[in-house]
């Protein structure tokens, strides 16, 4: 196995569950020196353990991102231990699923404090230390949504696309230097954020499908740090949706809306505001089972098909 990242280290927000544990741990299989960072305890530390077990020296270190005096604190612990930060995956992000008229102000700010204000509090105390090392790479994991409309998100659509101009505008300020910015843009992702989040629709929250594996998420941000670019997407057919916004925005906007009541808001559930205010600490996990649900439902169905067209053949050529 290549040690691409053997000697660097890697500060990794939102660790403790999802895209940022999945990345947590290709960070170690590469050999880096990894700190998880998460509002989290216990599954921070459990991330942080199942990094040591893949050989990679790794510690967890608390911290709320929408608080600067912590990211502060965050990054100077970091540079003080290790006397560098050679990437940072800003991935931490709270999640809502409702209308705007649903979504109560303080959930809507709290959203943004996390998803907007977390990687400006983060940039903001890494480019000193970047600018005197000359060098220095902030991936942004972003969302498909970062440059799409979707209905019943309103606080997450917007905190995506500011932060998606946050980290463009950076990338022209900082071209041809050695401090670089890149932004992944998953697509649906089997994470528990839709367990976890927000939600005011009074129904119960699924992923839009298709849903793509957390751990090819994970590589994709290990990648996108090795190989910045201004944009990379994890999903191609969500992607796929990206011109067709532009291209057709009529035809785009008549869809969005029926295809999230259809397909992602299903069946009655109480309204909550999830771990917007205290950490999941108990539901935090690297992926929601999504995937594996999804398995269990259309394998038999391809089974089924497959004996259909089987059967279909062979009555055929009986005729």
């Amino acid at each position: 196995m290549a040690h691409r990242f053997r000697g660097q280290v890697v500060v990794v927000t939102g660790a403790s569950s999802g895209i940022g544990r999945a990345a947590a741990h290709e960070f170690a299989r590469q050999g880096a020196t990894v700190v998880l960072a998460a509002r989290s305890h216990d599954s921070l530390e459990a991330a942080a353990a199942e990094c040591r077990r893949l050989g990679a020296e790794a510690v967890a270190i608390p911290t709320d991102v929408a608080d600067e005096r912590q990211v502060a604190d965050l990054i100077g612990t970091v540079t003080s231990r290790f006397g560098r930060i050679d990437v940072f995956v800003g991935n931490a992000a709270l999640f809502i699923y409702g209308l705007f008229e649903q979504t109560p102000t303080e959930s809507f700010k709290r959203v943004v404090d996390t998803n907007l204000y977390g990687h400006l509090n983060a940039v903001t105390h890494l480019l000193p230390h970047w600018k005197q090392r000359g060098r220095g790479t902030y991936v942004l994991v972003g969302s498909v949504q970062s440059l799409l409309s979707a209905p019943y998100q309103s606080a997450y659509v917007t905190s995506k696309h500011a932060a998606l101009g946050l980290i463009d505008v950076l990338g022209d300020e900082f071209a041809h230097t050695g401090i670089r910015f890149t932004t992944l843009m998953p697509s649906t992702i089997d994470t528990p954020i839709y367990q976890n989040g927000a939600n005011y629709t009074g129904k119960n929250s699924h992923p839009l499908p298709p849903t793509v594996s957390v751990e090819r998420a994970g590589k994709a941000v290990v990648h996108a740090a090795l190989h910045p670019k201004r944009y990379r997407f994890v999903g191609r057919i969500q992607a796929s949706l990206v011109p067709l916004q532009y291209v057709f925005p009529g035809l785009f906007h008549a869809i969005t809306k029926p295809m999230v009541e259809t397909f992602a808001l299903r069946g009655k559930g109480a309204p909550t505001d999830g771990n917007l205010w205290q950490p999941a600490d108990a539901g935090n996990a690297t992926d929601g089972g999504w995937v594996a649900k999804r398995r269990r439902v259309t394998r038999p169905l391809l089974w089924v098909g497959a004996a259909a067209a089987v059967t279909a053949v062979v009555v055929g050529r009986r005729r």
